[in-house]
Parts: C-alpha cells; sequence; structure tokens
C-alpha cells in the first residue's frame, strides 16, 4: 500500500470512526452530567408513563402550560404504556437506559436494510437529526426502526404487518406506509398492519378508559396552532418565508399529495424503493409539526439505496447549522427542508439498483 493510500486510510478512519464516536460519547456524557440526557423521556415519556401506571390521563388540558413549553405528552397511549417499567428506575437511570436503547434502534435500523460499511455508521452518527434523536431519547428512532423492518420483510405478511401497524400505533405521522403497502399489491400485509394498528391503539385507548378520546383531535389541533409554524415541517418553512395559516397549510397539503401521487406512480412501474421513499416523504410532508429527529427516517431509504460510503451520507452533517430546539432564523428555517428533500431526490434520481415489488409470502 503506498503512503498515499495509508494516509487516506488514516484519514478516513479518524474521520469517520474517532470523531462520530468520541463526538457522540461526549455529547451524551456532557447531557447526562447536566441532566438533559433523554430529554423527551424525562419531560413527557416518563411522566406520561407513570400516569397510565396510576390509572390517570397522560394527556394535559387544552390550557395546560406544558403544550407552549413543548413538554406535554401528546402521542397515541403505546408509548406511554411501553414505557411503565421504565417508572420502576430512578429518573437518571431510566434517562441512561432510554438512550442506550436510542443508540441500539439507530445501530438497528442500518444493520436490518444491509449496511455492512463501518463508514456508514460513523456517517449516521454525525447527521445532526441523529444526535438530536439520542439526546431526546426520540420516539423517531424507535420509529425508524420500524420502518427497517417493514422494508428488509417487505416480502412477507405478518412481520410486515407487525411492524408497519405497530409503527402508525406509537407514531401516527408514519400512515402513508400502510398507502405504500396497498399500493403495491400487499394487500393482506395491509390488512393485518390496520388490524395491527386498531388492535393496539383500542387496548391501549380502552385501558385509559377511552376518557381522552374524543378530545385527543382537539389536542393535536391545538399543539399543532402553538408549534407547526416554529418547527421545520413545510407548514413552519413556509410561514417563515411570508406565507402563513391556511395558505401555508393547503400548499404544504398539496406537496404531501404529489408524494403520495409519486407513491403511486412507482408503485405502478414495479419501482419498490422509489414508492417506499415516496411514502417517507409524504409522511414528512404531511406533519404540521416536524423537528430535526424526525429526519432519521431517511436513514432507510438512503441505506438501501447507498449501503456504502457516498457523499449523500455527510449531506445531514451540514444541519449542525440549524438549531434543534427551535426552527431558528433566515436560512436555517429553510434548511432541514431542503436537506431532506435533497435526499429524497437522491433516491429517487439514483440509477443504483432498482427493487422490483416483491410477492407477499405468508410468514
Amino acid at each position: 500500500m503506498s503512503p498515499r493510500a495509508r494516509a487516506a486510510g488514516a484519514a478516513t478512519f479518524i474521520l469517520l470512526l474517532v470523531v462520530p464516536v468520541a463526538w457522540t460519547s461526549f455529547f451524551l456524557v456532557a447531557a447526562g452530567v447536566h441532566e438533559s440526557l433523554a430529554y423527551d423521556l424525562r419531560e413527557a415519556y416518563l411522566p406520561a408513563a407513570e400516569a397510565v401506571r396510576d390509572g390517570n390521563s397522560p394527556y394535559p388540558a387544552l390550557d395546560d402550560p406544558r403544550l407552549a413549553a413543548e413538554t406535554a405528552y401528546v402521542y397515541p397511549p403505546l408509548l406511554a404504556f411501553a414505557l411503565i417499567p421504565f417508572t420502576a428506575l430512578s429518573e437518571n437511570a431510566a434517562a441512561v437506559l432510554a438512550a442506550l436503547a436510542a443508540c441500539v434502534a439507530l445501530l438497528g435500523t442500518l444493520l436490518l436494510v444491509g449496511v455492512r460499511d463501518w463508514r456508514c455508521y460513523g456517517a449516521a452518527l454525525l447527521w445532526a437529526p441523529s444526535l438530536n434523536a439520542l439526546h431526546t431519547a426520540s420516539s423517531s428512532l424507535l420509529v425508524a426502526l420500524g420502518v427497517a423492518v417493514a422494508w428488509r420483510y417487505r416480502a412477507t405478511v405478518w412481520p410486515l404487518s407487525a411492524a408497519v401497524g405497530t409503527a402508525v400505533a406509537l407514531k401516527l405521522v408514519i400512515w402513508p406506509l400502510l398507502a405504500w403497502t396497498l399500493l403495491t399489491r400487499r394487500f393482506l400485509a395491509t390488512g393485518g398492519a390496520v388490524c395491527v394498528a386498531a388492535g393496539i391503539t383500542l387496548v391501549t385507548w380502552g385501558a385509559l378508559g377511552f376518557e381522552d378520546i374524543g378530545r385527543y383531535p382537539e389536542l393535536l389541533r391545538k399543539l399543532a396552532e402553538l408549534e407547526a409554524e416554529e418547527s421545520y415541517s413545510l407548514v413552519g418553512a413556509f410561514a417563515a418565508g411570508g406565507l402563513e395559516g391556511s395558505a401555508a397549510r393547503v400548499v404544504a397539503g398539496a406537496i404531501a399529495v404529489a408524494m403520495v401521487g409519486g407513491c403511486i406512480l412507482f408503485a405502478r412501474r414495479d419501482d419498490d424503493l422509489r414508492s417506499f421513499t415516496c411514502a417517507l416523504a409524504a409522511a414528512l410532508a404531511f406533519t404540521p409539526i416536524l423537528w430535526q429527529h424526525y429526519l432519521v427516517l431517511l436513514l432507510v431509504p438512503i441505506a438501501v439505496a447507498r449501503p456504502r460510503l457516498s457523499a449523500i451520507w455527510l449531506v445531514p452533517i451540514i444541519l449542525w447549522a440549524a438549531p434543534r430546539d427551535d426552527n431558528g432564523s433566515a436560512f436555517q428555517t429553510f434548511l432541514p427542508v431542503l436537506v431532506a428533500a435533497a435526499l429524497v431526490a437522491f433516491v429517487l434520481a439514483s440509477p443504483g439498483p432498482r427493487f422490483r415489488v416483491a410477492a407477499e409470502v405468508v410468514g
């Protein structure tokens, strides 16, 4: 090996293994010292789990100040029930365990879709959305893991049904995956996913006595009023550009519908990956509230399209120029939308391998 090749190998090792691991470890340890590690768990998830454990509602009143402070639990009940075991631990111990689980979910997402190039793992750790998700122990990583399972087992019925149904029950924003399974003629899996999502939803809401199910849509609308234009969603980006209110929601909805149209188009062309990618893009476009950690969902199509390191893996690193707790100002507000658009466009335009729609296989 020539000296130049050895130097290039050493630089790659340092930049895509030593730096990402050291930076992530330092960041998470510092967050633990300052008791901000697993912020979402501490502020929202754990109090909700304690509430359902004690037989109470995890949902705030519409005038609860936690809504404006972005610390209220506003997710479907599944997550609160799933985290009940964490309530037996101290807050700090629960935070460490949640952060470790988030790391496993991130690595598992890449492993499931076949990434074996260690450099891609280092690049993923350098993504600002990834570290944001690890820092907060966000449920976005669980959803990303579910999306990876769905892709890995796309030729099955029940594993695919369980993955998509559970992901939808965990976070409603991912519902366009049901459109992907339906449009690619995975009819048994689609029906199974609907049954799984409906079953989990009925059981968890039933355990709460259906007490708040009637006002839950109003709670989501209230949250959107408070946060949509302050987040990185299309609504927030349009608002920053001067298009606000109903007009911003209509245009964002039109873009989301166009992504569903892309899902239909590629499904008809028997192009599974591009149809799948359009479904994920539709999920991100439809949501009125989008934070940086939501973009970890795009790890899956990027990893499938490019399982070895290429320049596209490094694009999300520029999101370190945008804040994680609000949508910043000027160009910062538009960066996540532009990065997400670039990632989606890359997969759709990539000349890489075409994944034909696989027939359903029971099992």
